[in-house]
């Protein structure tokens, strides 16, 4: 294992990716300047690798520590050798150590994989197609314009915390994207001169006359902006026949259904995001939590290999404290709730309810200390918009 590999073990692990994927990593080079490269060797010979790139993820309206895994691979002839669990351990590892990292996530098609090894699936993205007679005339138009990197930032930074899951980009981010798309166009809509959404788009041409609206990100703040960003992403055009949201562009919860007047949306699914806690006490302390709970119970959080870490659990107005250990005697000591680390990991990101992991299974403990805990973690819905 090494994670300070030399141009020929990268462009091993490239050779790799591009028969596991069909294409190497878009950007590697920066992605590798600020990430983590993590690789399997034998003598010279490449096994696998993944990338690993820090960042920080709102949870319950705060900025956490966290990371990404991606373009994971491990060579066809060298797969269940146990390469893929030894290299995410590894690169997690290093962002927990090196980028003080609670928290890890990655897209995947294999999310039992991740499973086997205390992580849990989060929510499914999907890719949605309109066509554009379907969106109602905005009732606010606003006024369109092209904002600067700026401006959308300081957009994304007021909305993001709203959710579970977006990223607070780092400063390198936006360049690696926006090189990755060199022909998107980005509009937004302003009322009273303060940017109230936009939109990044590109175009592709339309069997057999036309194009398709490809929208790559979508940010607004009121559900009367979204009409006025579609219609200033089609311009009311005949040339444009359909809209089509990329995946995980447009949160599982809407909010199409809320905005159109007729539906004959296609939704096509895509494949879920997964998430674990690399450092249980510290993600719970960073994470924001609903601040009318307040209370004191025990947390046994159980690993895939069955073994099992006791916290007390501490919280009120909105914060949380984790000791590790059994809380002391008293009527605390016998409210313990027992978590599997996955369902952990997923009621950590709202996807989840304790009481539903229940019924599923897979959660332990009283009904009104997993009610509780769900009164914690309300609030917020899961979504993670970014692609890596």
């Amino acid at each position: 294992m090494t994670t300070a590999p030399d141009d020929a073990a990268f462009e091993g692990y490239l050779e790799l990716a591009r028969h596991a994927f069909a294409k190497t990593p878009y950007g590697h080079s920066r992605l590798r300047a600020h990430g983590i490269t993590a690789l399997a060797v034998r003598g010279s010979e490449v096994l696998g690798g993944g990338l690993f790139l820090p960042f920080a993820q709102h949870f319950g309206g705060r900025p956490v520590p966290s990371g990404g895994v991606a373009w994971l691979t491990v060579a066809p002839w060298e797969r269940g050798a146990g390469h893929a669990r030894r290299l995410t351990d590894e690169g997690t590892d290093r962002l927990r150590g090196e980028h003080g990292a609670v928290l890890a996530c990655a897209w995947t098609p294999a999310p039992g994989l991740y499973r086997r090894w205390g992580w849990e699936a989060v929510a499914v993205a999907s890719g949605h197609t309109l066509t554009p007679a379907d969106v109602p005339r905005p009732a606010r138009p606003g006024t369109v314009c092209r904002p600067d990197e700026a401006a959308r930032a300081a957009l994304r930074d007021r909305l993001a915390p709203r959710w579970n899951g977006p990223l607070r980009r780092p400063a390198w981010w936006h360049e690696w994207k926006s090189r990755t798309l060199p022909d998107a166009l980005t509009l937004g809509i302003t009322r009273e001169g303060t940017l109230a959404g936009y939109a990044t788009f590109t175009v592709e041409p339309h069997q057999q006359w036309g194009v398709t609206a490809v929208v790559h990100e979508l940010w607004h703040d009121r559900l009367e902006d979204l009409p006025a960003l579609l219609d200033a992403v089609t311009a009311r055009s005949p040339q444009v026949r359909h809209l089509r949201f990329r995946r995980s562009v447009l949160p599982r919860t809407g909010p199409l259904h809320w905005a159109l007047d007729h539906y004959t949306v296609r939704e096509e699914g895509w494949y879920p995001w997964v998430l674990t806690l690399l450092d249980v006490p510290r993600a719970l302390e960073a994470r924001g939590w609903h601040p009318h709970p307040r209370g004191a119970l025990g947390l046994k959080v159980v690993t895939p290999e069955g073994r099992t870490t006791p916290y007390a659990l501490t919280f009120e107005d909105g914060r949380l404290q984790a000791r590790r250990g059994s809380p002391p005697p008293g009527r605390a000591a016998a409210r313990t709730v027992r978590l599997p680390a996955g369902t952990l990991a997923a009621w950590y990101a709202g996807a989840l309810p304790l009481c539903h992991a229940a019924r599923l299974g897979t959660a332990e403990g009283d009904e009104r200390d997993l009610a509780l805990l769900d009164a914690l973690a309300a609030g917020h819905q899961p979504w993670l918009p970014d692609s890596f």
